[in-house]
């Protein structure tokens, strides 16, 4: 696997699997930071955690992170949300990808791929279905960090991926 060296380069390639799990499910469907049907269950942006292992007691040394997003899934109702999971998962066997799934209520599943990003989808305890990706991690300074001219270091999530994604 080819070592990401930017936070931008790492949620573009988030951003491809997203838009991947959507050709999995039926025409038409989305995914949000903001569900319709729940006005209060608002997603945030996403969220950039360094790994504790690159700090020292100065601070970050060369500091790698992850990026975590998750969004809901707009046509996916507490009726269907189990079709929903159920072709997500079979894709993801498909693929060859590691899975696994947790049949207790709520139900919940986990692959990764094979370049190292990370996917869960989960249903509420209302029945509504989200999907959530990481990235692998990439590095918080250096040539592409945040001092860098393209830089794309730090914290928060803002405008990292769009607020809504679909086909």
């Amino acid at each position: 696997m080819v070592p990401i060296v930017s936070r931008a380069a790492a949620c573009a390639q988030l951003l491809r699997h997203f838009t991947e799990t959507l050709r999995t499910w039926p025409a038409g469907t989305a995914l949000a930071l903001r569900h319709p049907d729940l006005p209060k269950a608002v997603l945030h942006g996403g969220v950039t955690m360094g790994l504790a292992l690159d700090f020292d007691e100065e601070g970050p040394d060369d500091a790698s992170a992850v990026f975590t997003i998750r969004y809901w899934v707009i046509g996916a109702t507490p009726e269907n949300s189990d079709r929903y999971f159920d072709l997500l998962v079979a894709a993801w066997q498909a693929d060859g990808r590691p899975t696994r799934v947790e049949q207790a209520h709520p139900r919940a599943g986990y692959a990764e791929t094979t370049d190292g990003y990370r996917l869960s989808a989960s249903r509420s305890l209302n029945g509504y279905l989200s999907v959530a990706g990481s990235t692998p991690p990439f590095r918080l300074r250096g040539p592409h960090g945040p001092h860098s001219p393209n830089g794309s270091g730090g914290t928060g999530g803002s405008g990292l991926l769009p607020p809504r994604i679909e086909l």
